[in-house]
């Protein structure tokens, strides 16, 4: 068996297996079959598969056993089979809903559902939370500000202060001075 004829019977199964795997999706969001009915579509389809697996081993055995056949007509004949298997492939896949709506649809419902277990469990914050921080920020720069100003004039206003008691200090100490110099 060459490599290119292993390589169309694993596609081939491949394809098999991802059709069953959203054929029973399907059916599970549906609910619309039971086991029985499970049953006989994976049944119909193994007939099928083994069908497909007698045609490819008859080509292979035709190719080994014409032996005056050139290699490249035997690899055409193999690029043919192929390709007619992928087109009744495709044929059957094309029908199936490969699709992330339901996944992502059921996934909203349970965020929904579960939304303040999930911010109580992971400490998230929500928009109004981020909102209220927010108000609280401005109001906080806004405080600051004005506090900063108000200092910058107290300040100013104790400097002259503190100017006018030195000097009359200053003053009060010089006029003790000469009294005890006496």
């Amino acid at each position: 068996m060459t490599a290119l004829e292993l390589f169309a019977i694993l596609v081939l199964a491949g394809a098999i297996v991802v059709l069953l795997y959203y054929y029973i999706q399907e059916m599970k969001r549906t609910g619309s079959a039971g086991f029985d009915t499970v049953k006989s579509s994976v049944t119909t389809m193994g007939k099928g598969v083994s069908e497909a697996g007698s045609r490819v081993s008859e080509g292979i055995s035709q190719q080994y056993s014409s032996r005056n056949v050139e290699g490249e007509s035997r690899m055409s004949g193999v690029g043919e089979r192929v390709s007619e298997m992928s087109k009744k492939t495709w044929g059957r896949v094309k029908d199936v809903p490969i699709s992330t709506d339901v996944l992502s649809s059921r996934i909203d419902e349970f965020l929904n559902e579960q939304s303040d277990q999930l911010i109580k469990d992971w400490s998230l914050a929500t928009k109004s939370d981020v909102n209220e921080l927010e108000k609280r920020y401005s109001k906080v720069s806004r405080d600051v500000d004005e506090l900063a100003k108000r200092f910058d004039e107290f300040r100013g206003h104790a400097n002259r202060k503190f100017e006018h008691i030195e000097k009359r200090l200053k003053v009060l100490e010089d006029e003790e001075e000469p009294e005890m110099s006496q």
